[in-house]
């Protein structure tokens, strides 16, 4: 029998979507239409996975997802077509790092539910168990800083000539520059050599490793680091500062004032990732190894302006394997 999901989605139309992706690939889907029936469901199905609308989660100003920790262990997954940044404090404050756009498409759904169920890191880290069907890969070793511009022109020609052109190369370029430069740089405790721009080199045996390949469908690429410092609440604090510092220059440019002083030169390559990238995951193993994983399907056109969240911590679900099984006594560690 396939793993149980307990989904409070009130719309139907996206209950529909959400239902026929489930079946396809052979879940059990159990939909409540309110938070209480939401909460029985819960308490007597004790699901695998638990996913909610983010507006029937705000109506009660989250409380739904307290609510929900004690009544089981299983991973929440929320949805929505409203702008996340408006919430990420909130979701901050209750450790969700999982948050798909909607319309909902059935292979990123598919993928989060499978590494939510299987907590293995050879299922979890490397671009081949994003993109079915690769048919190209290719590896590049990063020992120096000065390496990172040739890699990424390498990747950007082979591209072309898989036969994969997008109109928004130039912003592709930027998110890779910048996931590569966190991966060289910030991961190894090298932020003050990056904000002086000093070019350095790993040392042995210290590596990053760059991953990019494509599918009839699809092009991606995968960056990932040794060392693992990165965490699900430093992204997502990284990423509410970034979007209140963007905040706060919007309201400048409308008053005159100078506020220059109080922007940081850190943290805005993971907003970066986030806001111009396809399909993407963070994927942590943490003090282990880190890797973000980007997708851009044959079509791809980044023209919405939700913004998915999608964090992996697989210490996290090592501890928590047995899904549904215990009451949650706490969310993700940072």
């Amino acid at each position: 029998m396939g793993a149980k999901l307990v989904v409070f989605e009130p719309d139907g139309i996206y209950r529909s979507l959400i239902e026929s992706i489930l079946v396809k690939n052979g879940y059990r889907p159990y939909f409540a239409e309110n938070a209480a029936e939401c909460r029985v469901m819960v308490d007597e199905i004790r699901p695998d996975i638990i996913m909610l609308d983010i507006r029937a989660a705000r109506a009660h100003n989250f409380r739904i997802l307290s609510d929900l920790r004690v009544l089981s262990r299983a991973p929440v997954v929320l949805t929505t077509d409203e702008k996340v940044d408006d919430y990420l404090q909130a979701l901050k404050s209750e450790n969700v790092t999982i948050v798909l756009p909607k319309p909902i498409k059935g292979s990123e759904l598919a993928k989060v539910l499978a590494n939510l169920l299987t907590v293995d890191a050879k299922v979890w880290f490397g671009l081949h168990n994003y993109i079915p069907e690769l048919r190209k890969l290719r590896k590049v070793r990063i020992k120096r800083s000065t390496q990172i511009r040739p890699c990424i022109k390498a990747m950007l020609t082979e591209m072309h000539a898989w036969g994969f052109h997008f109109e928004r190369e130039f912003e592709m370029d930027l998110v890779w520059q910048e996931i590569l430069i966190n991966a060289v740089y910030h991961a190894h405790g090298y932020t003050e050599q990056k904000k002086e721009r000093v070019a350095i080199e790993l040392p042995a045996p210290f590596e990053v490793e760059v991953h990019y390949g494509a599918s009839e469908q699809a092009f991606g690429v995968a960056v990932r680091d040794h060392m693992g410092t990165l965490t699900p609440q430093g992204i997502i604090e990284s990423l509410c500062r970034t979007i209140e510092e963007q905040k706060m220059l919007e309201r400048a440019a409308q008053t005159g004032e100078d506020v220059s002083h109080l922007v940081l030169d850190r943290g805005r390559g993971l907003e970066l990732i986030r806001q111009l990238s396809g399909e993407y995951y963070f994927i942590i193993d943490p003090g282990i190894s880190t890797e973000v994983i980007i997708i851009y399907d044959r079509y791809y056109e980044k023209d919405d302006s939700v913004g998915a969240l999608k964090i992996f911590d697989l210490s996290y679900y090592r501890r928590h394997s047995k899904a549904g099984t215990e009451p949650r006594q706490g969310g993700i560690d940072s």
